[in-house]
């Protein structure tokens, strides 16, 4: 769905340290066209809202929102650029989320 091959969080979400006004730093690895990719980032922009209005009726710190997304394409992961370098990095390695099981077509 959107293009999204595998989905990863780095940073103090994965470390479990992160605090009260800390963000969630989300790798997407993305094999969409244009239009799934915008459509992607709107929703998850959607998310970041909703989440951090929840964040600021439970802790009461206000932010605009909680999800910072680093769209990889195939070509980051094999010229290791970008965020793609965390996803086999030895220190501070990505880990990878579990997506729901689709057919062999949603990731072409």
């Amino acid at each position: 769905m959107y293009g999204v091959v595998a989905l990863y969080v780095v940073g103090s979400a994965k470390e479990y340290t992160a605090g009260q006004g800390s963000d969630i730093d989300l790798i997407v690895h993305h094999r969409g066209t244009e239009d799934q990719r915008d459509d992607l980032l709107s929703w998850l922009k959607g998310w970041s809202s909703k989440l951090a209005a929840e964040n600021y009726m439970r802790t009461g710190y206000k932010c605009d929102g909680l999800l910072d997304v680093h769209i990889v394409t195939d070509k980051d992961i094999a010229e290791k650029g970008s965020w793609a370098t965390h996803i086999d990095s030895v220190y501070g390695k990505a880990k990878e989320l579990q997506l729901p099981r689709r057919r062999k077509e949603d990731y072409e």
